[in-house]
């Protein structure tokens, strides 16, 4: 009830900061980008290095809570860690009014989120699981460091100049290897494990799949198995990722699985 009322108050209180607005005697906000549960984010143009960047603030019921302030901190840590081009490159912190930020790489792109429900982009079962592919590899690379990711979604994952990227890296956190816990279905989708992210993958591909999708008046509401036409190899790999059945254990099974549907 009282992170509830937090939220609410901070939505209240909160404004967008105005175009044009120097901060820092060097950010220039060129525009809003969005405020999620932690931060809130602007498109800014940096004088210094003279080229665009994201500035992402902590959020006022965030800042108001030593463990959201850590989450920020332990956040721009991780992306000091994974200087790949695959995620966004970390570049400055600072504090704003007694605000804390930090600036990131902007990624020119679009997710896909914009490019399903905006462009109106459509994808193929094959079209679907190369695109899963690719973002598998993001992923391993990613558990390879002890990383998991825990907010793949369709608004997280970009295609800038045809790659993939991978975005929002606020619920990341490390996992130990040696002592996986056991997680119940209930709770996979939060989880510090790799099944975390597998789920998420499963549910990111289902995205892509029902973009192909026409809904009928009248239809009596049915599973996804049910409204979507794809290959038995596809719906069992799915299933596996949502841990409908047994789910995977590594990425290189997950893999190999995709492969064999990329190829039929």
């Amino acid at each position: 009830m009282l992170k509830a009322a937090l939220l609410f108050t901070a939505n209240i209180i909160e404004k967008n900061l105005p175009n044009g607005l120097v901060i820092d005697s060097r950010y220039e906000i060129v525009r809003f980008l969005g405020r999620g549960s932690y931060g809130t984010s602007y498109l800014v143009y940096d004088s210094i290095k003279q080229k665009e960047a994201v500035l992402k603030f902590l959020r006022l019921h965030r800042r108001l809570n030593k463990s959201g302030r850590t989450a920020f901190e332990y956040e721009q840590k991780l992306l000091k860690e994974i200087n790949q081009p695959y995620f966004p490159q970390f570049f400055e912190k600072g504090e704003y009014n007694g605000k804390p930020f930090f600036t990131m790489e902007y990624v020119n792109g679009k997710t896909f989120e914009q490019l399903i429900f905006e462009e109106g982009m459509t994808y193929s079962e094959i079209e679907a699981f190369q695109i899963g592919y690719e973002l598998l590899q993001m992923i391993e690379w990613l558990h390879h460091q002890g990383i998991v990711h825990r907010d793949i979604r369709i608004p997280n994952v970009m295609l800038d100049q045809n790659c993939l990227r991978l975005i929002d890296f606020g619920l990341a956190r490390r996992f130990d290897r040696k002592q996986l816990p056991q997680v119940h279905l209930d709770y996979i989708k939060r989880a510090i494990s790799p099944v975390s992210d597998f789920y998420a993958l499963g549910h990111f591909l289902l995205f892509l799949l029902y973009s192909t999708y026409e809904v009928k008046e009248k239809q009596r509401e049915k599973s996804w198995e049910e409204e979507l036409s794809l290959s038995f190899q596809a719906k069992g790999v799915i299933r596996k990722l949502l841990a409908i059945d047994d789910s995977y254990q590594s990425c290189g099974e997950i893999a190999k699985d995709f492969l064999q549907i990329m190829k039929a």
